[in-house]
């Protein structure tokens, strides 16, 4: 097999598969990241994804594409609803410091804590490869008063001492810890494709229903971007040990057709966000800087504007002299 040197082109869009993982297997997440707390939980009656909530509290927040949030609703066992603020930082430590990721955690959680007032923990889950980066807290002090906000941190790169526990375990997160790993060990594309075969067979083999199978499938297609020669031996790959290994067809040639537009579809929805949600920042932080105040109405219909007409109000914040005058029909 001749050597593929051709680098897979990045998908900018990281965080919707993780935010989407979360939401279909957070019992499993918090049963293997988060053990301690398990059992603190009342999981017969569920858990809820708030992710209108998150918009709510990340608003007007400088939010770029390599990060992303969740806010879960469980019910804590004493029959009290609590809410558990989750932070994944994709990126890691090259533009993200301990202040800011401190700052974020300590302002969405009185945000949350303001929309809710219920109890809140909060855990930062880091994906990087530095194992000295360990943010833990966050603290304000001026004059004899102070803010200060603590939490909890898993820490992927942690789990790379423990691949042969992920690789035996029927928990369902487990592969997507493996898969993560994979992908922070930057191997070349002959490599990638071998360790993404041999992560989606194992699916097969752990006795998952069909559900989890696609949904973990999705996962690992999503963020294990190979080059497009190598994408078509991956695919074949998978057919071929359906066939001859499981006997079965658990994804048809329809869902992978259909697993492969929702990534895309994703993708492009994740960038038109990132750019919308810049535009947005952008034109709030000119107008901060030119008008100082700017009102809750004001900033609302940036919020909810879409990129041409911030690109109009922004050009009209140079010859404007009220605020008004930007948001003019």
């Amino acid at each position: 097999m001749s050597t593929i040197k051709a680098k897979s082109k990045p998908r900018l869009d990281t965080d919707t598969p993780w935010k989407e993982i979360m939401d279909v297997y957070f019992e499993d997440f918090v049963a293997f990241c988060w053990p301690s707390k398990y059992s603190e939980i009342d999981w017969e009656k569920g858990y809820k994804s708030l992710d209108k909530e998150v918009k709510k509290i990340t608003r007007n927040a400088p939010v770029g594409n390599r990060v992303a949030d969740k806010v879960m609703e469980v019910w804590h066992k004493n029959g009290q609803k609590a809410a558990i603020l989750v932070h994944i930082e994709i990126q890691g430590r090259q533009r993200k410091s301990e202040q800011d990721i401190g700052e974020r955690m300590l302002v969405y959680r009185y945000r949350l804590r303001d929309l809710y007032n219920t109890p809140i923990a909060s855990v930062v889950i880091l994906i990087d490869n530095d194992p000295e980066w360990r943010p833990t807290s966050y603290k304000e002090e001026f004059w004899g008063s102070s803010l200060e906000v603590r939490f909890s941190v898993i820490k992927l790169l942690d789990y790379k001492a423990r691949i042969p526990e992920l690789e035996m375990s029927s928990n369902r997160f487990a592969p997507v810890i493996l898969a993560q790993l994979a992908v922070l060990d930057k191997q070349d594309p002959q490599a990638k494709l071998a360790t993404k075969i041999r992560l989606t067979r194992s699916l097969y083999l752990r006795g998952w229903t069909k559900d989890d199978i696609l949904t973990l499938y999705r996962f690992i297609d999503w963020i294990m971007v190979l080059p497009s020669e190598l994408e078509v031996e991956y695919q074949e790959a998978i057919e071929q040990f359906e066939e001859e290994e499981v006997n079965m067809g658990y994804i048809t040639t329809a869902e992978r057709l259909g697993i492969k537009k929702g990534i895309e579809q994703g993708i492009e929805q994740g960038r038109q966000e990132g750019v919308q949600q810049g535009e947005s920042t952008f034109l709030l932080r000119l107008l901060e800087r030119k008008f100082k105040i700017i009102p809750e109405s004001y900033r609302q219909k940036i919020v909810h504007a879409n990129p041409d007409i911030l690109l109009t109000w922004g050009e009209r914040v140079l010859e404007s002299h009220a605020l008004e005058d930007v948001f003019e029909a």
